[in-house]
């Protein structure tokens, strides 16, 4: 069984021992439609008007992250661990194959946004999952392997890394200036002019100061808001699709894999390391950021995400042993 081990010099969790189902390779989509039997049942979905399926979600066949599990926290001298409570659930983007972002019209962007909203609120409700990540890969160098559109959204009982390391410099400079970090970028993004991609009257697309990939782009609301999911205002809405729709037929015209990454709030209001009385809504911003791949960066880890390794460091040290030099 899967289990989250903490790295003490890093402070980083990774998953251990996450067994990797191979995929059947008789050519079948088992996320098209009229292939639903080939997944898990759904948990939701939005139909069209004909009653088909437009977006549709519903559990990973092989979860990284299992809702049934425990906690289960437990030391090991030094080391920390626990069992991978928490879910992984697939939402399929479009009923076709072959469409992607670049091609997506307002309504079904709108069914995405709608959807991501909706699991994100609904998994807040079990306090056992500390943070909602949703994201999607697209492409073999971004790690995904089936074509068809799709996200996943991982519940976890931790927060991950890059997220944790967001909180915590978004609090100092918060405790500091009484500012959220993020407005004070958009208003210097604002000012400068020269990293900006594009605007409108509620977001903001530009090019990070400090960028980790070639044609990076975040997407930020330029009112100050900490939880992606209180998206609900038609106006605002309809400028973040719009804003979105915008960059990615951008991005697909300079790559042809990315992964793009919702930062959205933790599932508290205070961060275990916190002193004073701040919240995480008076400092945090959620943001969108889309990190483009080629052969020469794909290489990086991204923090925003999990180490998953399906050997245990027991497992390897053995084999390693065994082997004759």
């Amino acid at each position: 069984m899967a289990e989250l081990r903490k790295d003490p010099v890093s402070g980083n969790w990774c998953v251990v021992g996450y067994t990797i189902i191979k995929r059947s390779s008789l050519g079948i989509c088992p996320f098209c439609p009229g292939n639903e039997n080939l997944t898990p049942p759904t948990i939701k979905e939005i139909k069209n008007e004909d009653g088909t399926w437009a977006v549709r979600c519903f559990p990973a066949s092989n979860p990284i992250f299992i809702i049934e599990a425990q906690e289960n926290k437990r030391g090991e001298g030094i080391y920390d661990k626990m069992d991978n409570v928490g879910a992984h659930e697939i939402i399929v983007e479009n009923p076709n194959h072959s469409k992607t972002m670049s091609g997506f019209t307002e309504k079904e962007f709108r069914y995405i946004v709608d959807l991501y909203s909706d699991r994100i609120a609904d998994l807040k409700k079990d306090r056992r999952l500390k943070y909602i990540l949703v994201f999607k890969n697209h492409g073999e160098l971004a790690g995904s392997y089936i074509f068809h559109p799709h996200s996943h959204v991982l519940a976890t009982p931790i927060i991950p890394q890059r997220l944790e390391l967001e909180l915590y410099n978004s609090h100092i400079h918060y405790a500091k200036k009484d500012r959220c970090l993020l407005c004070d970028i958009i208003s210097q993004e604002l000012r400068q002019n020269k990293r900006v991609v594009s605007i409108n009257n509620n977001f903001l697309a530009f090019c990070p100061f400090a960028s980790r990939f070639p044609f990076e782009v975040w997407i930020l609301p330029r009112y100050h808001s900490a939880d992606f999911e209180s998206l609900t205002e038609e106006e605002k809405k309809i400028d973040f699709i719009n804003i979105l729709a915008s960059i990615m037929k951008r991005i697909e015209r300079l790559t042809n894999a990315y992964t793009i990454v919702i930062h959205t709030s933790p599932n508290m209001k205070k961060t275990p390391w916190q002193e004073d009385d701040i919240t995480v809504d008076d400092y945090f911003h959620w943001h969108i950021e889309i990190l483009p791949r080629d052969l020469r960066y794909s290489k990086y880890k991204r923090e925003d995400e999990f180490y998953v390794i399906p050997t245990t460091p027991e497992e390897s040290a053995s084999m390693l042993r065994s082997e004759r030099v």
